[in-house]
């Protein structure tokens, strides 16, 4: 591949990374205000930011911090297994001749939006540098402007909310027929499991769950 082709996907990926972008940056907002509001220094906060690059495991890191030192590092552990079998996947998928790199910015919405492209490593790369950056940008706003931010009780909520909507414009657009059951049971076994109040249990078991049950029944059908 020449330079100009992998310039040219470069590019491909950080324009691909724009709807990325415009989640991360109002959720690393509520990130940044949410850590300085539990006591981090506002470049603690960036810090993290910057070395785990891990959205819900950042939240849980600063929620478990002040009572577990041990919990704060078990449930993130916990929570980004899932990364293996995204690495899994992506690497049947493209050539990857930076490992590292390309897996520390492998996260769930760059990891939806690469599969569902046609594209190389570079590709991947720019996709990573849009999410990364646009997260510690939006961290930085909220760590450094937490003050004000927390004035608004309707500004944070929305900005909480927003990587939530962040997933369903990343899912709706490549549901089909096969899929949208897989979808719909994942969204079943995590919604019982937020009613009793395991949330995180419940997303983790949804993802594992939902697609092995339904390819399941499909091979039923198939015999």
């Amino acid at each position: 591949m020449n330079r100009n082709t992998g310039f040219s996907n470069l590019k491909k990926g950080i324009i691909l990374s724009l709807p990325i972008m415009l989640g991360y940056i109002p959720v690393g907002m509520a990130f940044g205000s949410s850590a300085v509001s539990l006591g981090f220094a506002p470049l603690e906060t960036v810090l993290i930011s910057v070395l785990i690059f891990a959205g819900s495991s950042q939240f849980a890191l600063i929620t478990l911090m002040n009572s577990s030192h041990l919990m704060a590092f078990i449930i993130p552990v916990f929570l980004n297994m899932r990364h293996i079998i995204y690495s899994s996947i992506v690497a049947h998928k493209i050539k990857i001749s930076v490992p590292h790199l390309t897996a520390f910015g492998l996260t769930d919405e760059v990891f939806a939006t690469s599969v569902n492209q046609e594209g190389d490593e570079k590709m991947l790369i720019g996709l990573e540098i849009g999410a990364y950056f646009s997260w510690i940008v939006g961290t930085m706003v909220g760590a450094f402007g937490s003050s004000k931010l927390l004035e608004y009780d309707s500004l944070s909520r929305s900005l909480s909310f927003s990587l939530v909507s962040l997933f369903f414009g990343l899912l709706i657009p490549h549901l089909n027929r096969r899929e949208i059951g897989s979808a719909i049971l994942g969204g079943f076994i995590a919604g019982m499991f937020y009613l009793l109040n395991q949330a995180s249990l419940g997303i983790l078991l949804a993802g594992i769950l939902s697609p092995m049950i339904v390819n399941l029944l499909r091979g039923k059908e198939n015999e």
